[in-house]
Formats: structure tokens, sequence, C-alpha cells
């Protein structure tokens, strides 16, 4: 793939492509590409999220769509709950009193956490909320960070270049990583799942500015791996000009690079991109707009 698979819908949705036929082209997960692509291009894709919440945002019941034209949603998770939180926090602060609203369980399978119950009241601007967020979500990250360290450790995971990469399970991996099948997936099993990082990167971002959000920082910073670039960025972490440099010639992946690691846990494909590209190739275009 050399091509990425971006593409804007009728609505003003950010989708993807799927690899395979019949696949529904990302708009499970629309919620959260489409408030990413807001933060990096404004225009229609500001207000489209309006048509997943637009019941709400007027006052009525919690009822959210992943996308106008997906029809579950008893499955609507917290991770979209959060990006439709960060939505309001920078394009419509007028509506923000309404994340109050959110009921404890956002969908039929999913509910609040309590670091997450604390967030959205410390993004509303409630002092002792932010102040208990940073001490709760500050414990885990660090206790995060710890774990994943010692489990990569045990298993000798190691990150390589974007245009290195292949996914666990593709014909060649196993020796290429040398690691068994086993042993990828305990490491698996008992690490933190990597797609949480870059959405708890933008939660702390989307803070406003304490002595307790410069803590936070430094505690997502230890998280990721140091190519992952716009979660360093996002926490206000230092380059050197061998970085800078990396970061200004990077073509990007075909798939959201920056909520996976490019290490044997993986097993999500995504393959380097080549030559000139559409629009909306986000995975590059995001590191000039944070």
């Amino acid at each position: 793939m050399t091509i990425h698979r971006n593409y804007k819908d009728s609505l003003g949705f950010m989708l993807e492509r799927s690899r395979w036929e019949g696949g529904d082209n990302g708009r499970g997960d629309s919620v959260g590409r489409t408030v990413r692509a807001a933060i990096i291009y404004g225009g229609a894709f500001v207000d489209s999220i309006f048509w997943s919440f637009y019941g709400f945002l007027s006052g009525g019941p919690w009822r959210p769509k992943r996308h106008p034209e997906e029809p579950r949603t008893e499955d609507f998770s917290r991770d979209h709950t959060v990006w439709f939180v960060v939505w309001l926090k920078f394009f419509h602060p007028e509506l923000l009193h309404r994340v109050l609203k959110i009921p404890w369980r956002v969908s039929k399978k999913f509910s609040q956490t309590i670091d997450m119950w604390l967030w959205i009241r410390a993004i509303r601007g409630a002092r002792i909320a932010n102040l208990l967020y940073w001490v709760v979500a500050g414990l885990y990250l660090r206790f995060v960070a710890w774990w994943n360290d010692m489990t990569y450790r045990k298993y000798g995971i190691y990150s390589v270049d974007y245009k290195d990469f292949v996914a666990f399970g593709n014909m060649g991996s196993e020796e290429r990583w040398g690691i068994s099948v086993r042993d990828r997936n305990r490491c698996k099993k008992w690490t933190f799942p990597a797609y949480s990082f870059d959405i708890q990167a933008f939660m702390v971002w989307s803070l406003s500015e304490t002595w307790f959000k410069r803590r936070l920082e430094k505690r997502v910073i230890a998280l990721v791996e140091p190519t992952n670039w716009l979660v360093r960025k996002l926490m206000r972490d230092e380059f050197s000009d061998k970085e800078l440099y990396a970061i200004k010639t990077y073509t990007g992946l075909d798939g959201w690079r920056w909520g996976r690691r490019l290490d044997k846990t993986s097993r999500a494909e995504r393959y380097p991109l080549e030559g000139p590209q559409p629009p909306y190739n986000m995975d590059v275009d995001i590191l000039a707009s944070v």
C-alpha cells in the first residue's frame, strides 16, 4: 500500500477505506478520526460531529452515534466519548456544560472509569477534579510505564523504523522478530494496550495549564516509544536535531501510526506511504498541527 486510505464522506466525517471487501470504511471509528481531522484541517470536519450528538447537545438524552449511517449504539465506547469532549473543549466551549450530563454508563457495553469521570469535570473547570485527576491518573500512568517497561524487557521487545515494520503474524515475522507466537501472545496479554496512549495524550493536552499538567505530560511520555513523535509533541517533549529531521521527512503509514507500537506486540498492518499523496494524509499532517 503506497497511498493513504482517508477520505471525507458526504456528511463531513473522515472515513478510512477498508482493506477488505464489505468493510464499513471506518464508520465505527469515525468520531475520533473526525475530531482529529477537525484539529488538523478545520472546515467541514468541525461541525460534522453535530450529526452524532445533535439530540444530546440540544438538551435531549445521551444517545450518541458512531456515525449517522452506523445503526449500532450499544457499544459506543469510552474512547469515542473522550473525543467528543475534546471536540467540545476546542470547538464549542459554549456547550461544554453538557459534559456533566454524560451518564456513567456511556452505552450498554461500556461505563466511564473514575479517571475519565474526573477528567471530564477537570475539562469543565472543576479545580478539585483537576487535582484528583492528577493524583489518580498520575499514579496509574506511573504504574503502567513501570509494568510495560518490565514486560518489554522480559520478552525482548524493541521498536523498529516505520519503513522496516512488519506486523506480527505476517509471513516470516516470527523469524524476523525472534519470538514465538506463544510468548508474543503472553506479552500482548500482560501489557497495557498501545491504542490508549495517544488518546491519553490528547486528554492531558486538553487540560488547562497547571503544574499538574506538566507532571502528567512526563508520565505520558514515559509510556511510548521515542518514535511516537505525536504523543511527544502533544506532551511538549524536546527533540534532537536528528529527530526533527526524521519528523520533517516522515512520509506516514497507511493506517494511524500514533495509536500503535511498531514492535512485535502489533498485529495491525501498517505500510509506509510512497510518492505524492492525496489530501488528508493525517498521519503526517497532524505533526504540523499540534
